[in-house]
């Protein structure tokens, strides 16, 4: 029996994770981020609603940050723990949860819909590189902004995030 057990397992295949256990997995692997202050820089390089024209859209752009809108947060041990996932949580305005999330080998590749009130919605693509103090994330972004002229909004951004010293 001994020499049968060993031969029976002989050419399985390994047990396969679901999503949910690789992506725990791959989290446990990413540098977590150390605790501090950080700022966050955002970058608007391309705005559009339906129906806008060129002027308009320049307009927005700078309303909305074209030339960078930064802001600061303190990032707590405890919240440093709970690693990049909650932390690019952190960056984001409303109650956000993942589609996908794939932090490894310092990059990552995400996608978080938020629910920011007043019934908007967005759907938030991000790809980018980080590190445990550092990250440089690319955005795309559609949202849906009920009663504004068709419905909505695109947006591409790049945000920069770094932090500069202890929490203050």
């Amino acid at each position: 029996l001994a020499i049968i057990l060993p031969l029976a397992a002989c050419g399985q295949e390994p047990a396969q994770q679901s999503p949910d256990q690789a992506a725990a997995e791959a989290a446990a692997k990413a540098p977590q981020p150390e605790p501090g202050q950080y700022r966050v820089t955002m970058k608007v390089s391309n705005i559009t609603f339906p129906g806008m024209d060129g002027a308009m859209a320049e307009k927005a752009k700078t309303m909305f940050g074209g030339t960078g809108h930064s802001s600061e947060f303190c990032l707590t041990p405890t919240d440093a723990q709970k690693g990049q996932e909650e932390f690019y949580k952190r960056t984001a305005e409303g109650d956000c949860k993942y589609e996908k999330f794939s932090a490894t080998d310092g990059s990552i590749d995400a996608v978080m819909v938020c629910q920011t009130g007043k019934g908007m919605t967005a759907r938030t693509e991000m790809k980018g590189t980080f590190s445990s103090v550092r990250s440089d994330i690319t955005l795309k972004t559609q949202s849906q902004v009920p009663g504004a002229p068709g419905g909505g909004m695109t947006m591409d951004a790049q945000i920069i995030s770094e932090r500069i010293g202890d929490c203050t």
